[in-house]
């Protein structure tokens, strides 16, 4: 017969009622016990971006996450300026001067999870 943590807390509250702290000494030892079958994990999720060549995943890899979804878009990794029309000149003119993409890179957003072992106060 399986007997959960809350009856046995229950159990030693009645019986230190009627026998005293002698008893409790006894059943804090099985309560503080590991069950087995529960395992004890906390999964922590994270999600990481890497633009334009970088690379950084492979770091994330080696110490055990596990890459769960990806997503893939193309943004500019580099800027310049140009002329606004034909007709300006850049060097008198400020307002002629415009910012436009120059390179166009991929950017990679992983989410990514690793489970990591928990350690309460009885561990």
């Amino acid at each position: 017969m399986k007997i959960n943590k809350v009856s046995m807390i229950l159990l030693i509250a009645v019986v230190n009622l009627i026998e005293g702290c002698t008893v409790v000494d006894k059943f804090e030892s099985l309560i503080k016990q590991k069950e087995p079958g529960i395992e004890r994990k906390i999964t922590k999720n994270r999600t990481v971006s890497f633009a334009c060549g970088q690379e950084g995943i492979k770091e994330y890899l080696e110490k055990g996450w596990k890459v769960i979804n990806t997503e893939e878009k193309d943004i500019p990794c580099t800027w310049k300026t140009e002329k606004a029309n034909s007709r300006c000149d850049i060097d008198k003119d400020k307002g002629c001067r415009i910012t436009v993409p120059d390179k166009i890179g991929k950017e990679y957003n992983y989410t990514i999870e690793k489970d990591i072992e928990f350690k309460g106060e009885d561990n």
